[in-house]
């Protein structure tokens, strides 16, 4: 087994010297700026691909716009149940950089590969075989329709998808940030491209008497397959990059295939599947949520939509502000400093919130022509400025809650987030949106400020479990676990 001690400086900076200062003042600001940068910016990459589809659908036709933002709410759902499993890669690899065992950084991440595959598979059949799942949602036929070949095609990515999430859990715990960011930058702007071509359909160009890469009309599927494209040449670029590197080929040995190794897995399944099952919770809640919303109607359900892209631009962000503090406990978790990385932990809360409300200032300022950039549809924008005013509460409350099950998870706090979600998304969320909607006759808006104060709730119970520290003395390699020794 290679293992580097704490000294190595590639590993770990800033041996933990206990800062100074008053509780509003952000310590380790700039460190934590560095690392959630390009984490930041590769997020919001990834969240362009839909915004970008949003925006062409929104000028193809409402029910392509309405039908792809339903669509790919569920489609997430489904993955949701597996996303968390392949993710948790990036704990374990955090956690043993932490250690500075470069053996366990690569066989944990061959183990989540072989997950992947299998989950990636499972998801790929689901999607296929989804329509008698998506008539129960109860919308017209012409929206299930066009969702069904929404999902159908965008499923058939999902095992790039779920290695690509362990291949950046691999980048991401060993602080590499950065060589992600570009791939996932070059994998969004071939998205737009491919948009642009294969919605709205091309007559080609000729070269001697042929007409090449002329295509048809092809709407919502076409949106759907640039997406699915997109994902393959993102997953494939970042396995080139590992196997082409040759310090990492000579430190970790990431190019020597691993078999499945039953403990490792077992170990994996074990503080990835309370992640695994929170995530499924959270997407299928918000799912349900997005489906009681198009109840009324196509134009309601374009709405949603449109709000749920401008909370992208808090929720990616926020997400990679997470994902920076996530890898900073459990590298500081996995070098037996937990103090150190519930002060990391602190910091971050810090900035997530000052994040959160400078975006919310923003979206108050420009609430009355924000919905205008998605459809110039004015059914749609009657709804504008109501729905970007509880938008800009609705972020804050959400971007809290994923700073605090970000921190849990970096350190393998996972069931503590799975039991609080449960009980918030199916106790509170759900039984309030339909009394709201269904029962109360509520529309978009009043549904979407219920959703905030719920959001709010598990933001607050999960700082709460942050600042008790119970997850400071989690143990995510336990004897028998089966990293080679």
């Amino acid at each position: 087994m290679v293992r580097r001690t704490m000294n190595d400086h590639s590993i770990l900076p800033h041996g933990g010297v206990a800062p100074t200062g008053g509780p509003w003042r952000i310590h380790h600001a700039r460190e934590i700026v560095v690392l959630a940068s390009p984490i930041v910016l590769s997020m919001i990459s990834h969240t362009m691909m839909w915004t970008v589809d949003t925006i062409f659908l929104g000028r193809y036709s409402s029910l392509a716009l309405g039908a792809a933002g339903l669509g790919g709410v569920l489609t997430w759902a489904a993955y949701s149940l597996f996303n968390n499993l392949s993710r948790i890669n990036g704990t374990f690899v955090a956690q043993a950089h932490g250690k500075g065992d470069d053996e366990a950084v690569s066989h944990y991440t061959w183990q989540a590969i072989h997950l992947s595959i299998v989950t990636g598979l499972l998801l790929t059949l689901l999607g296929h075989f989804s329509l008698p799942l998506l008539r129960l949602t109860g919308n017209p036929a012409d929206v299930v329709d066009a969702t069904y070949t929404y999902v159908r095609w965008r499923t058939v990515s999902a095992v790039f998808t779920q290695i690509g999430f362990a291949l950046l859990g691999y980048f991401q715990g060993r602080r590499d940030v950065r060589t992600p960011m570009w791939i996932a930058i070059f994998a969004n702007a071939l998205n737009a491209v491919l948009d642009l071509w294969l919605i709205f359909g091309w007559e080609g160009i000729s070269i001697g008497g042929r007409r090449l890469l002329a295509v048809p009309e092809m709407g919502i599927a076409g949106a759907s397959i640039a997406t699915s494209i997109s994902v393959v040449v993102n997953t494939v670029l970042m396995a080139a990059v590992i196997l082409a590197d040759r310090s990492q080929r000579r430190r970790y040995r990431i190019h020597v295939p691993r078999r499945p190794d039953l403990g490792a897995l077992r170990n994996m399944i074990r503080v990835g599947l309370p992640s695994t099952l929170e995530g499924f919770i959270d997407m299928c809640s918000f799912s349900l949520f997005t489906v009681l919303v198009g109840r009324a109607g196509a134009i309601q359900l374009a709405a949603s939509q449109i709000t749920v892209q401008l909370l992208s631009f808090s929720f990616m962000p926020m997400w990679g502000l997470t994902s920076a503090g996530a890898v900073l406990v459990g590298n500081w978790v996995g070098a037996g400093r937990p103090d150190v990385a519930a002060r990391y932990g602190r910091q971050v809360y810090k900035l997530g919130l000052l994040y959160c409300l400078v975006l919310a200032v923003l979206f108050y300022l420009f609430r009355g022509g924000i919905f205008r950039i998605f459809t110039p549809d004015p059914a749609i924008l009657v709804f504008g400025a109501g729905l970007a005013l509880v938008a800009s509460v609705f972020q804050v409350g959400d971007g809290m809650r994923m700073v605090g099950s970000g921190l849990l998870t970096g350190a393998g706090d996972t069931r503590s987030v799975l039991l609080i979600t449960a009980a918030v998304m199916w106790g509170i969320f759900l039984p309030l949106t339909w009394l709201l909607v269904v029962r109360g006759g509520g529309d978009v808006r009043v549904a979407w400020l219920g959703g905030a104060a719920c959001y709010a709730l598990e933001a607050v119970l999960l700082y709460g479990r942050f600042r008790r520290g119970g997850w400071q003395r989690m143990d995510i390699f336990r004897a028998g676990s089966g990293t080679p020794v």
